[in-house]
């Protein structure tokens, strides 16, 4: 049986991400007008989105990945001595 890997990220577009990175620019230079801050605000939304879309995906193969032990595992008990506190000095 073939063990599906994590799922495919999506990559922003690389001319939104090249027309990100000019606005970013521009605006860290105070140099962008108002027609460039909302075209910057509409792609860092959607870039966030992208990000959060991913991180769920991501996520829900972790979760669905370690909700069973792999095969042949074998369960292991491990004792440990707690260690006595120490007084504040």
């Amino acid at each position: 049986m073939k063990k599906n890997g994590p799922p495919k990220t999506r990559k922003f577009p690389i001319t939104k991400q090249r027309r990100l990175d000019q606005l970013l620019e521009k605006n860290s230079e105070g140099n962008i007008t108002p027609l460039e801050s909302v075209a910057l605000n509409q792609l860092v939304t959607e870039a966030e989105e992208l990000m959060v879309a991913n991180a769920r995906r991501l996520a829900e193969f972790s979760k669905n990945e370690t909700a069973r032990p792999p095969a042949g595992a074998v369960p292991v008990t491990i004792w440990v001595q707690p260690q006595p506190e120490r007084a504040e000095r």
